[in-house]
């Protein structure tokens, strides 16, 4: 046996390279999913209401293009199962790639389930049951009780989704994917059939015969944002302040193309920087295509200002009444309800069970992972099941997310404290892209091997004023999101609470190097000076 092999639990991971680039570029178009992320963060667009749609996603574009090519960078040359701890443990060392990635791949997605939860409910659950004549049923799915049986769907069908294994999720996503993009046809083409004038009309008959009692209108609805002092900016504004401030908004949306950056150690063709870039750099454009082809869509239709004025009031996470500004119920009202309606519905939530699976998929492999380098027990780096899947990774994390789901709904005050959970996702990229700046010092005789290193300024690679750019970029981005209210990131208790993970992470690092040395005298640091085989 080498001494390689004697570091890390066995000789290879035992996950198999099962997906193609193209199951990759769905899976990255997907976390950057429109319809699910991005109808989501557009509700909170109206807290910045002189910012544009449009302008912000272009500023979106060109700042995730650098992200792009620093995680092309990291994949090509070590396309391995991990993605983010892999890259930081063996660049930056062994406790950053543990503090930097288990707050934001595992810790933090626990606490995501209650997000995916309300948009199950908002753009599925609740539409649908208004459209079958159930106002009182749709109310119910955006209360707590609802909200919480909507997450634990989510749940139960990622666990099954995820527990079978790289190929059959792949077969799975496509088959979903093409549902919801069937669905999304007929959803344009009933917007299409609409104007703002006729949709007016439509809106109010509707409002009237399900909340009667709300006395909620198309005008009215503008109406109460106009008094409350909101005056919104024009789809086409030019105000780049302003659409500067919204970009860090749509980051919750339109970040995510490096989701699947974890798995590329399963992905053929995960060593070619040319193949990466075009995966996530693909999966952006076209989300960035689709969001503004969607807002002219809405402009169109019901007016943008409407939008605006709908999502200001109903926001999601607003109350009972959130399910009014749902982009599908409202492209079921202009195809007049009935059995069309629904069935746009329906199809459309294609879109939510192909991208549920994000919620625990990336994460199982960075518990995998940190398991095979020893830094937590092994039996979480044990492949399992015909499947050839990683059962006990899945485990922790499904586990521990439907407890702390019970706790986000039923322990008052717990909400609260998740409100900054992106915040620790992004401090990870932020890891990486500082491991990324440093790959050419840190690690030059893998870089050379890189065919990014054949590009410099001077002696500077450009790979490295890529990272350090983005860099910059994000800490503008965690200073916006620090320091105003609009993003829902500034809650004091919130932060304590992140920064308790964050000490969680270290001691359980620290505790864990100890007892390897002492009682097996295994040197994590050596481990993490190595790569692991496939």
């Amino acid at each position: 046996m080498s001494q390689e092999d004697e570091l890390f639990v066995r000789e290879a991971t035992g996950l198999v390279r099962e997906w193609s680039s193209y199951d990759a570029w769905v899976y990255a178009f997907l976390s950057v999913n429109v319809i699910t992320l991005g109808f989501y963060i557009w509700t909170f667009n109206a807290f910045i209401p002189q910012g544009s749609p449009i302008l912000a996603t272009i500023i979106a574009v060109v700042a995730i293009t650098f992200q792009n090519a620093v995680y092309a960078t990291l994949v090509s040359s070590m396309p391995r199962v991990g993605g983010d701890y892999i890259w930081q443990s063996r660049i930056l060392g062994g406790f950053w790639g543990f503090f930097l990635a288990w707050p934001g791949w595992v810790f933090i997605l626990w606490l995501w389930v209650p997000i995916y939860g309300e948009i199950l409910s908002w753009l599925v659950f609740a539409p649908l049951s208004a459209l079958a004549g159930y106002p009182e049923l749709a109310r119910f799915w955006s209360t707590g009780t609802g909200l919480f049986v909507s997450s634990m769907v989510v749940i139960a069908f990622a666990f099954i989704y995820v527990s079978l294994g790289m190929r059959w999720y792949a077969r799975i996503q496509q088959t979903l994917f093409y549902v919801g993009v069937v669905g999304l046809v007929v959803f344009v083409g009933s917007l299409l059939t609409t104007s703002p004038s006729e949709f007016e009309g439509t809106f109010d008959s509707y409002m009237a015969a399900w909340l009667p009692d709300e006395g909620i209108t198309y005008q009215g609805v503008i109406d109460v944002s106009a008094e409350a002092g909101v005056e919104f900016a024009s789809l086409w504004s030019l105000n780049w302040r302003a659409s500067y401030l919204l970009f860090p908004m749509l980051l919750f949306w339109i970040m995510w193309t490096v989701w699947g950056s974890t798995l590329f150690g399963e992905v053929r063709e995960a060593g070619e920087w040319r193949k990466m870039f075009t995966v996530f750099e693909a999966a952006l454009v076209a989300a960035a295509v689709l969001a503004i082809f969607l807002w002219i869509l809405f402009s169109n239709a019901i007016d943008y200002t409407f939008y605006q004025a709908l999502n200001w009031s109903y926001f999601v996470g607003s109350g009972e009444l959130q399910w009014v500004s749902s982009p599908t119920l409202l492209a079921a009202m202009a195809a007049g309800g009935g059995w069309l309606g629904g069935l746009i519905v329906v199809l459309m939530g294609g879109w939510f069970f192909a991208w549920s699976g994000t919620v625990f998929l990336s994460s199982t492999r960075v518990i995998f992972a940190t398991a095979f380098d020893r830094t937590i027990p092994e039996t979480f780096s044990e492949v399992k099941t015909r499947f050839n899947s990683p059962i006990y990774a899945i485990l922790m994390m499904v586990v521990p997310a439907s407890i702390l789901t019970v706790v986000y709904f039923f322990v008052p005050g717990f909400e609260t404290l998740t409100l900054a959970a992106t915040f620790a996702i992004a401090i990870t990229f932020f890891g990486s892209t500082v491991a990324c700046m440093l790959f050419p010092l840190r690690r030059p005789e893998l870089f050379s091997q890189n065919p990014m290193s054949d590009y410099t300024i001077g002696s500077v690679p450009i790979i490295s004023i890529v990272a350090g750019v983005y860099a910059l970029i994000l800490l503008s981005v965690f200073y916006f999101w620090a320091t105003r209210d609009a993003y829902g990131l500034n809650n004091v208790y919130s932060a304590g609470f992140i920064a308790f993970l964050y000490v969680l992470a270290a001691a359980i690092y620290f505790g864990m190097k100890y007892y390897r040395k002492a009682t097996e005298g295994v040197d994590l640091d050596k481990i993490h000076s190595e790569i692991p085989k496939d």
